[in-house]
C-alpha cells in the first residue's frame, strides 16, 4: 500500500496588484515588500521537511517559494513548476479595479449590489459570467480551470505517490485553492484565503481529506 501524501497548499506572498485591489489572474505583478515578509515568516514557521514542491508557472508564486525555502534552510529542493496550477485567467478585465469587474458581474446577473450578489451566487457563476463578459475570448471558463486542477492533482500524485508518507508544498493562488476545494470538499470553499496561508489537503489511498483550509498560525510562529 503507498504512503500518504500531505499537501501544503498556500497562496503567493501579497503583490502590487493585491495591494492595489486589481484584477490578477494570468497577469502578474511583483511581491511587494509585505509580501516577501509574509513569505519568509511561513517559510520560518513551517517545520516540515518537504520532499517536493509546486508552484504555477507564473512568476509571484516561484518567488514566493524561493522565499519560503530559503527561510526554511531547504533550498536545495527542486521546484516543480505546472501551468496547470495557474490563477484563473479573467480575460479582459485583467488589471482593472477588482470592484469594477464585480460590479459588471453582479449588475449582469440581476443583482443591485456586490454584496447582495457575492452572497447568492458561487465561484463557478461569477467565473462562467466573466468568461460571457469577455470580449476578447481569453477568458478562461470554470469547467476548463476545473479540468487543468484535475490534471495538476493527477500530475502531483503520480509523481509523489510512493511507500513511505511524502510532504509536499503547493504554492498557488486564491482562486486556483479555491478550485482544489470546490473538487474535494465543496463546504470547505473560502472566499477569503490570505496570502501565505495554508490550506491541508491529505491523499490516503485514493481517498481526499480536507483538514484544514486558510491556516495563518504557521505565519505568526514564523513572525519575528
Amino acid at each position: 500500500m503507498a504512503g500518504k501524501i500531505h499537501f501544503y497548499l498556500t497562496r503567493h506572498g501579497k503583490t502590487m496588484f493585491n495591494t492595489m485591489e486589481r484584477v490578477q489572474g494570468w497577469s502578474d505583478t511583483p511581491l511587494t515588500k509585505p509580501g516577501r515578509e509574509v513569505a519568509e515568516s511561513l517559510g520560518r514557521g513551517l517545520d516540515i521537511c518537504f520532499d517536493a514542491v509546486y508552484t504555477s508557472d507564473l512568476r509571484r508564486t516561484i518567488e514566493t517559494a524561493d522565499l519560503i525555502l530559503r527561510a526554511s534552510g531547504q533550498t536545495k529542493l527542486k521546484q516543480t513548476t505546472l501551468e496547470e496550477l495557474r490563477e484563473f485567467c479573467f480575460g479582459k478585465f485583467e488589471g482593472l479595479p477588482d470592484q469594477m469587474m464585480f460590479e459588471e458581474v453582479v449588475q449582469h446577473l440581476g443583482y443591485e449590489s456586490i454584496e447582495e450578489g457575492l452572497q447568492a451566487v458561487d465561484y463557478g457563476i461569477v467565473a462562467e459570467t466573466v468568461h460571457k463578459l469577455d470580449d476578447t475570448g481569453t477568458a478562461e471558463t470554470w469547467d476548463k480551470m476545473q479540468v487543468r486542477i484535475k490534471q495538476a492533482l493527477d500530475i502531483m500524485i503520480q509523481n509523489e505517490e510512493a511507500e513511505n508518507d511524502k510532504h509536499v508544498l503547493v504554492v498557488s493562488h486564491g482562486l486556483t485553492i479555491n478550485a482544489f476545494l470546490a473538487l474535494l470538499d465543496p463546504e470547505k470553499i473560502d472566499p477569503t484565503i490570505e496570502n501565505a496561508s495554508i490550506t491541508k489537503i491529505l491523499y490516503d489511498n485514493g481517498e481526499w481529506i480536507v483538514e484544514s483550509v486558510n491556516d495563518t498560525s504557521y505565519i505568526l510562529a514564523g513572525s519575528i
